[in-house]
């Protein structure tokens, strides 16, 4: 592990400072100035060379503080961990992911609108090859994203089986880039068969982009459960007063639990309580056995990806479901949730 964790490069000074300008751009130069963005690059490429499980703990505390600063850069930080778990396991061929970050550049993540992130091999997004080495993208969601001012975006989709060259179905994963720093401006990273991932990068793929992108649904949760104990405390004090408009709560008596409670205050925080840490259970399962790849590549099998998915599933069900809480407790509707 990392001597330094990424959430160390967070000072309180800094993260007081997001958010300030509402320029996400502004925002991110920040966190690059400070290093937070090369936290996944071995030491060799000026990183701290981290583990999945501190990158998380870093966005965790990021999107407590800044949650679209968070998500704006997740697709950095979960591009260039699975290249650095590709280049420790003697996979040269994503190596220049690590030398393009090294070098300023910031990542992104075709199809990051919401509700569309990391949609590898979904049926909807096409392409088809163009040339022995090109492939054309027709689906225009490829350049979705919450990351402004990106160098590359990261686009996937499949293709269709070629009969002339006797070729089935394959699913692609390239990069676009921008600028004249990005030559050349596309690039290939993986074209494999449809189905189970059998190979480190795009396996870390997955597994970084959905346990970042589950801290951050976590946090943001966690985040308006917080707020919502503070504004219902603020609250039952008021009542006590005699300030709210309900007028004083009288032990045992009034529209309360029956000893001085706001009405269901205590249900919605104990539920609410339950499914945060479930759900921040659910995250650890995944990211704290995903150890700096060595020798030997982690468990590509079908298994984990079943566990990954089912834990991104249960994180985004149980972030609705504390928001829904939230909202009985304090009898508005809270901020809105991330739309991930």
């Amino acid at each position: 592990m990392a001597a330094i964790r990424p959430r160390d490069l967070l000072s309180d000074d800094l993260l007081g400072q997001l958010g300030r300008d509402r320029a996400l751009a502004g925002d991110i130069a920040r966190l690059a100035e400070a290093g937070y963005l090369n936290v996944a690059l071995p030491p060799e490429f000026g990183g701290l060379g981290c583990t999945l499980r501190q990158a998380a703990c870093g966005q965790r505390r990021l999107a407590r503080h800044a949650p679209d600063a968070a998500l704006a850069v997740s697709a950095h930080l979960y591009w260039t961990g699975a290249a650095a778990d590709a280049y420790r396991a003697g996979d040269e061929s994503t190596r220049w992911i690590l030398l393009e970050a090294s070098r300023g550049a910031l990542f992104a993540g075709g199809h990051g609108g919401a509700g569309g992130d990391l949609r590898f091999a979904d049926p909807k997004s096409r392409c088809e090859p163009d040339g022995p080495d090109g492939y054309l993208f027709r689906d225009p969601g490829v350049l979705a994203t919450m990351t402004p001012s990106w160098d590359w975006i990261a686009v996937h989709a499949v293709h269709a089986s070629v009969p002339a060259r006797s070729v089935g179905p394959r699913s692609v994963i390239a990069f676009a880039g921008r600028g004249a720093r990005c030559t050349p401006a596309f690039r290939v990273a993986r074209v494999s068969s449809t189905g189970t991932p059998a190979d480190v990068f795009t396996t870390s793929a997955l597994t970084w982009g959905h346990s970042i992108l589950a801290s951050v649904q976590y946090s943001d949760a966690r985040r308006a459960f917080n707020d919502a104990i503070t504004a219902y405390a603020e609250a039952a004090v008021s009542d006590a007063a005699g300030i709210g408009s309900a007028g004083p709560v009288v032990p045992g008596q009034g529209p309360g639990t029956g000893d001085g409670q706001r009405p269901a205050g205590r249900w919605p925080v104990a539920e609410a309580g339950v499914r945060l840490d479930a759900m921040k259970a659910r995250i650890a399962e995944i990211t704290h056995p995903w150890q700096l790849v060595q020798d030997s590549a982690p468990d590509l099998g079908g298994q984990h990806l079943i566990g990954l998915h089912a834990m991104r599933h249960e994180v985004t069900e149980g972030a609705a479901s504390v928001h829904t809480l939230v909202e009985q407790l304090i009898g508005t509707a809270p901020a809105r949730p991330l739309a991930l």
